[in-house]
C-alpha cells in the first residue's frame, strides 16, 4: 500500500488539484483525454452502478460519455472498504496500481474489464461472444449478442462485411460459411431504457476487422465514416 493518501495519489497521477476525493468514483484529466475509476475488489470488474451515490453517478456518468464518445481511456486503481459496527462502508487503503482496461455497458451499469478477457473472441451464431483472431478489443453490448435480432438482421442482409463486402464462404469454404460478426450501429449514449433493437435498422454484418475498426480507441464510428476511410486509402 501506498503512503499517499487517495486524494494525493489521483492529484499526482493525473495532474490534478483536489482537495478531497470523497464521494467520487472517477476523476478526468481533459489534456491526456484520460478517465481513472476506483475499483473496489468487492464489486468485481464494476465501477458504476445506479445504486450508488446518486451525485456520485452523475458525476461519473459524464466520464463515461467522454470514454465511449470521445475516446478517453479508461483507467482504473483498486481500493479497498471495510464496515463500521454502524454497517457504513468506509474507505480502508488503496493499491497504487494503475491499469488499463476495456468499458463493457450492462444497461444502466458500467464494468472495466481486463484487455486480455476481451481479446481473442468472435460473436457466434448462439449469441455468444468470442472475438477470434482480433488484435485490438471490442466492447460488444447486448443487441450485438441477442441471437434472434442477430439472425433477422442477417436474413435481411446476408453474410457478406456491409462495409468491405468480405466473404468468408468464398475465401474459406465450408469452413467460413455463415461466419460474421454483428454490427449495432446506434450509439450506446443514445440507447435508453426502453430502447427496442430494430434488427434491419440497427444491426448490420461486418467481418471482424471492420468490426474491431469500427469500435477501436474506445469510441465508435459510423460505417459510412470507415467505408469512406477504406476509400481514401485505397486511392
Amino acid at each position: 500500500m501506498s503512503n499517499e493518501t487517495r486524494t494525493e495519489f489521483v492529484n499526482r497521477v493525473m495532474g490534478l488539484s483536489f482537495q478531497s476525493t470523497q464521494g467520487k468514483y472517477s476523476y478526468c484529466n481533459d489534456s491526456k483525454k484520460q478517465i481513472l475509476f476506483s475499483l473496489n475488489a468487492e464489486n468485481g470488474d464494476v465501477i458504476l452502478s445506479p445504486s450508488w451515490s446518486r451525485n456520485g453517478y452523475s458525476h461519473s456518468l459524464k466520464h463515461i460519455h467522454k470514454i465511449i464518445n470521445d475516446g478517453y481511456d479508461l483507467l482504473v486503481f483498486e481500493t479497498k472498504t471495510k464496515k463500521n459496527k454502524k454497517g457504513e462502508t468506509l474507505a480502508n487503503g488503496f493499491n497504487p496500481l494503475i491499469e488499463k482496461r476495456k468499458l463493457v455497458v450492462e444497461g444502466d451499469i458500467f464494468k472495466a474489464v481486463k484487455i486480455e478477457v476481451t481479446q481473442s473472441k468472435e460473436t457466434t451464431g448462439s449469441g455468444s461472444s468470442i472475438f477470434e483472431g482480433a488484435k485490438k478489443t471490442i466492447t460488444v453490448n447486448a443487441y450485438e449478442r441477442d441471437p434472434q435480432a442477430r439472425q433477422a438482421c442477417l436474413d435481411e442482409y446476408g453474410y457478406l462485411c456491409k462495409i468491405c463486402g468480405f466473404d468468408f464462404e468464398k475465401t474459406y469454404g465450408e469452413r467460413g460459411k455463415e461466419f460474421i460478426h454483428v454490427h449495432h450501429i446506434v450509439p450506446l449514449s443514445e440507447i435508453k431504457k426502453e430502447y427496442k433493437v430494430d434488427p434491419v435498422q440497427d444491426l448490420i454484418p461486418v467481418c471482424p476487422n471492420c468490426h474491431s475498426m469500427l469500435h477501436r480507441k474506445g469510441h465508435t464510428i459510423t460505417p459510412d465514416e470507415l467505408k469512406s476511410i477504406i476509400l481514401n486509402k485505397s486511392c
